[in-house]
Order: C-alpha cells, then sequence, then structure tokens
C-alpha cells in the first residue's frame, strides 16, 4: 500500500509535467500565432526545464501532492496561483541570470504562468472528480473492533485518494448495530458469506486478542478467495501516516527500531545540518539586529530566551530562541493556544518561525538537527513519561527545529491526550527516518510557515 501511494503521487507529478510542457507550447503557439516548429519549441523547453522543476517542487511544497488532500475549489486554485507566482519570478530570475537572444522576451513567462495556472487547476479538478466518483474503490472489513479501528473509521471519510471503502465489521459483543455508518456483522458466518459475495479485497485484522477462535479459522478460510490479511497497526500507521500507541510496547521498538542500520544516514544528515545551518544564519543574520530591537521596545527583558531541554538520549543541553513572551509575572509553564503572556510581535514570529532561528546554533553546536522530534524540559518529561507509556523513547534520535509532528497541521499542546498524539506522529518519524522523509518535512515546514502567516 505504501507503494500504491508513491505511484499514485508519481503518476500524478507525470501529468503535471506534460501540462507544464504543453502550457509551454501553447505560450509559443499564441505568443506567433503559428504553431511553432519542434526545433524551436525543443530551444525554449531546454531553458524551461528549471521553470518546471520549480513548480513541481512548488507544488509539492504547498501540499499539492498529498493524497489527503482533495480538491478544493477556491482554496486549491489559490495554492496553485501562489505557485504561478513563484514560477513567474523564478523565471524572471533565470532568463536575467542566462540571457538568450533566440528566446522569447522574458514577458512570455506571464503568459507561461496564466496558461499553466489554468491547465493544472483544471486538470487537478478532473482528476479529483473521477477519484472521487468513478475510480473503483478497494471493499475492505475490519475483524474485530478496538480504538484504533474506531480512530480510523473516524477519518476514512478524509481520504478521498487512498481508495478503500470500510465494508463491514465483525464484532459478536459490539452493542450497536453500526460503528461511524459501517455496518457490524455479529455471526462469523455471515460475515465469510459477504466478504465472499461482494468481493472485500482485504480484512484489517483487530488483533488476537479480539478474535476468537471460531472467528480465527472462518478467517483462515478466506485465503483460498485471494482475500488480503493485515494487522491494524501495519494499516493505521499506512493509512494515517503515525503509530498507534495501542500497538507499542517493548516488542514493537525491537521488532521495528534498528539505529545501527542508520549510520550512514546520520552521517549525512549531520553534514546537511552544519550546511543548511550555515546557510540560513548567514542569509538571516543581517535581520537580527532589527528583531533584538522590535523585541526589546515591546517588552522589557532579555533579548535571548534560554532553557534547559533534553537532547539525545536525555543529555540536557540549553536551548536558544528569540523571547516571545512578557517576563513580567511569568512562571514559564507551558505555553498554551492563544497564551496571553506571548506579545503581538511574539506571536508573529512563532507563526513564522522567526523565534527559532538562534536555534541554527544549537543545530551547528550538534545539540539538535534539522528534522526530529521536538526538545522537551527535562522537568516535563518527568511528568510525562508516568502517564504515557515510551515517551523518553522519542530521545532515541536527536531532537530539531522541526518535526513530522510539527507540520502534521495539528496545535499539540502539553497536556496528556496531545502528548499521545505527539508521540504517534514522533514514532512513526523514528521508524520511517530517511533523507526522503526529511526533505517531506523541510517542504512541509515551508507549507505550514507560509500558511500561519495567512496565504
Amino acid at each position: 500500500m505504501n507503494i500504491s501511494r508513491k505511484k499514485k503521487q508519481f503518476f500524478i507529478a507525470c501529468v503535471d509535467v506534460l501540462f507544464l510542457i504543453a502550457a509551454l507550447f501553447l505560450t509559443l503557439l499564441i505568443r506567433r500565432r503559428e504553431i511553432p516548429d519542434l526545433s524551436y519549441f525543443l530551444d525554449h523547453l531546454l531553458y524551461f526545464i528549471p521553470i518546471i522543476v520549480l513548480w513541481i517542487v512548488g507544488l509539492y511544497t504547498v501540499g499539492l501532492y498529498s493524497l489527503e488532500m482533495p480538491f478544493k475549489g477556491y482554496k486549491t486554485v489559490s495554492f496553485i496561483t501562489f505557485v504561478a507566482i513563484i514560477g513567474m519570478l523564478g523565471g524572471f530570475a533565470l532568463f536575467y541570470l542566462l540571457p538568450n537572444p533566440e528566446i522569447l522576451p522574458k514577458t512570455v513567462m506571464v503568459l507561461y504562468s496564466c496558461i499553466s495556472l489554468c491547465l493544472i487547476a483544471l486538470w487537478r479538478w478532473g482528476f479529483n472528480a473521477v477519484s472521487v466518483k468513478l475510480l473503483p474503490r478497494m471493499n475492505i472489513a475490519f475483524a474485530g473492533i478496538n480504538d484504533t479501528v474506531i480512530d480510523l473509521l473516524r477519518y476514512m471519510d478524509n481520504f478521498s485518494y487512498m481508495g478503500y471503502q470500510a465494508f463491514r465489521i465483525l464484532e459478536e459483543d459490539y452493542p450497536a448495530d453500526s460503528c461511524y455508518g459501517i455496518p457490524v456483522v455479529k455471526d462469523a458466518s455471515q460475515f465469510i458469506h459477504e466478504i465472499e459475495d461482494n468481493k472485500v479485497n482485504m480484512v484489517v485484522l483487530a488483533g488476537e486478542k479480539e478474535l476468537s477462535y471460531e472467528i480465527r479459522s472462518a478467517l483462515f478460510n478466506l485465503l483460498q478467495h485471494h482475500v488480503r490479511f493485515i494487522n491494524i497497526p501495519d494499516f493505521y500507521e499506512i493509512y494515517m501516516r503515525k503509530i498507534p500507541i495501542g500497538a507499542v510496547n517493548e516488542l514493537w521498538f525491537l521488532r521495528n527500531i534498528d539505529l545501527n542500520s542508520r549510520n550512514m544516514y546520520r552521517f549525512f544528515k549531520r553534514a546537511c545540518d552544519i550546511f543548511i545551518s550555515l546557510i540560513f544564519s548567514i542569509i538571516t543574520i543581517p535581520f537580527w539586529p532589527f528583531i533584538m530591537l522590535i523585541i526589546k521596545l515591546e517588552s522589557p527583558g532579555p533579548v535571548f530566551f534560554k532553557q534547559i531541554r533534553a537532547g539525545l538520549y536525555g543529555k540536557p543541553f540549553t536551548i536558544l530562541k528569540f523571547r516571545t513572551m512578557r517576563t513580567d509575572n511569568n512562571t514559564f509553564k507551558p505555553t498554551g493556544e492563544n497564551d496571553p503572556r506571548i506579545t503581538r510581535f511574539g506571536n508573529f514570529m512563532r507563526k513564522t518561525r522567526i523565534d527559532e532561528l538562534p536555534q541554527f546554533l544549537n543545530v551547528l553546536k550538534g545539540d539538535m538537527s534539522f528534522v526530529g522530534p521536538r526538545p522537551e524540559r527535562p522537568e516535563l518529561i518527568h511528568e510525562l513519561e508516568k502517564e504515557v507509556p515510551f515517551y523518553n523513547q522519542r530521545m532515541l534520535v536527536k531532537p530539531g527545529i522541526t518535526g513530522w509532528d510539527q507540520v502534521s497541521g495539528e496545535y499539540h499542546s502539553p497536556s496528556i491526550e496531545d502528548t499521545y498524539k505527539k508521540l504517534q506522529y514522533d514514532l512513526y518519524y523514528i521508524k520511517n527516518m530517511s533523507f526522503f522523509l526529511d526533505i517531506s518535512i523541510f517542504f512541509k515546514t515551508i507549507m505550514t510557515v507560509f500558511r500561519r502567516a495567512g496565504i
């Protein structure tokens, strides 16, 4: 199923590229008022390759390769418009750096951007309509009900491109006839017959404890009907892209976490951390004096916020940020949503992540990485690990400025309930660490900053 996700994303990207190439052909056709010959078109295409790449990166950054985000009319068009503007500005810069008298005037970029915007928007709208209404969906059934199954059913309708449709649930002792609109079957024989008659492709197993011997025996007979079986933790991880806490125990860590196999990855990640931190520091340091001046003018107190946080394997370090809260009568308890202690400029810095710029010094020092779980205070960790099993295992990797949880689109407070949610994302990252996932988080972070800034 993970491969299926990547295949769909790759297919969408390939069609995007074809439409961007078609947009160039239409641009030349409209500009010259005649069909361009092949050599003339290819000469222009060579120069437009970086612009097409910039478009694809932009579409990825704004989340338009996320299978969970369907076409949402004005909102999606606004994202594509934003990418079109970035692509146009990038094209202007490219043609300024690489002037070529054989290439049409640079104003052609405006026409190209408008045509590309229309083609991509129409194609995405059409793909969404076909995906939702015409393409066949895979019927799946659930054998057993537990908290993880219920959590899945709650979000099933939000994943329009995933291609799965919950059909039936088998649970002998469930008190109702349906769960989140899905019929609950209480007889194993009836459940098997409905799977056979309706060509159910997959059965998700809630767990051996939830299934009687009779049910397991009946399900075993479905193998001859080419029904695929998958455990609920595996399906949940692929579908929700986080780890179900109910499936986590000591054996889960022993089976899924192998830090020794990531030595090469850690070496290159450290090299990338140093490179990215140096680049961002060089670019942003000229603005630091102005940021520091505004902080001092808005409220009395130090410019920088320093606090002890737990790093790799729980090793304490001092984190550095721009101060975003008032110091008067501040007990420095964990920040809540809409916290009144946050200053107006501090609120802006938090939304745009400007307050975290000094953390690049922590990355250069080696206390943090660019991508990783959020670092917490040691005393807070001590309290949370009493309530949240395996919470301290998130420190198996270096904490990061940004991470899988931070780009999840949800605000997570230090409450016990939200800590469970954060841990689900952090464990997913620790299990699936890779350059591809880090790059994905990098671009999602950019989009998160833009969205909070109000684009």
